[in-house]
């Protein structure tokens, strides 16, 4: 335990025995663009308007356009957000919807494969077999009519995300 105490008291005076290291692009004088090239370059540089120039009348509606553009952007991102978290739980449910459909179906298909095991080994499974049959299309119908009573704006919405 002591040995910890005494390597961080060591490495403490390594770090006081050297001057730090300054990468910041205005202490070698050369301008944060040619140090940090980026494609927002391009990009006018804000500057504060001058306040005589705040009360011209252009001034004043340059301002009010762009605050209601930036509350319409704002609620249009809100919305597409909203939109997309519908869909996303829309295809977690019809996931779940179509695993659970899958687990039905394999074990439909073990019992017929049961079935024909049965079958090979010269017993009787008339019986067996239409049952399973019959409740395989009851499943199935079910599957069917649960599956059309998806809401057809979830799968439009899931169309336009995959176009």
């Amino acid at each position: 335990m002591m040995n910890i105490f005494k390597r961080a008291d060591n490495d403490r005076r390594t770090l006081k025995d050297h001057s730090p290291i300054n990468t910041s692009p205005s202490s070698t004088g050369v301008r944060a663009s040619e140090y940090c090239p980026s494609p927002s370059q391009s990009r006018k540089r804000y500057e504060c308007v001058p306040e005589p120039m705040k009360r011209t009348p252009d001034y004043i509606n340059k301002r009010i356009r762009n605050r209601s553009a930036v509350k319409r952007f704002r609620e249009k991102s809100k919305t597409k957000a909203k939109r997309q978290e519908d869909v996303k739980a829309n295809l977690i449910l019809l996931t779940r919807f179509y695993d659970n459909e899958l687990i039905r179906i394999k074990h439909s298909k073990q019992q017929l494969e049961l079935l024909l095991y049965q079958h090979a080994a010269h017993k009787n499974i008339i019986s067996q077999l239409n049952e399973i049959l019959s409740l395989e299309a009851q499943a199935r119908l079910k599957f069917q009519t649960q599956l059309a009573s998806v809401p057809e704006w979830s799968t439009s919405s899931v169309e336009h995300l995959i176009d």
